[in-house]
């Protein structure tokens, strides 16, 4: 786990929600949402790399299983957060990825 990521194992994925919105009071108002993408992985530290989006990290977090996490994309997108390709609900996980990730979408960022 990277030392930036926020243990969440007793978590929910209402939990981690509600974590993440009291972080980013702005994220009250759904119309702010759009320009943060929310993901899930096994590796937060390659992930933001290949997205480009270590300057505009706002949060990561470690789940106790894959499930939980894939919960947590699945609440981000019904929200109005941007998970990526929704014609599947999300980029996909495997049983590794038990970590839930956040950035402010910008100009440099690659989703």
């Amino acid at each position: 786990m990277d030392s930036n990521t926020k243990d969440c194992r007793n978590y929910s994925a209402e939990e981690i929600i509600d974590y993440f919105m009291e972080l980013y009071p702005s994220l009250k108002n759904p119309a702010n949402r759009r320009r943060v993408y929310i993901g899930v992985t096994g590796n937060i530290v390659e992930r933001i790399r290949r997205h480009n989006a270590k300057d505009n990290l706002l949060f990561s977090v470690q789940t106790a299983a894959q499930w939980v996490a894939a919960k947590v994309e699945e609440l981000a997108h019904r929200l109005g957060f941007n998970i990526g390709d929704v014609q599947h609900g999300g980029n996909g996980t495997n049983s590794n990825s038990i970590y839930v990730y956040a950035y402010l979408i910008d100009k440099h960022t690659i989703e």
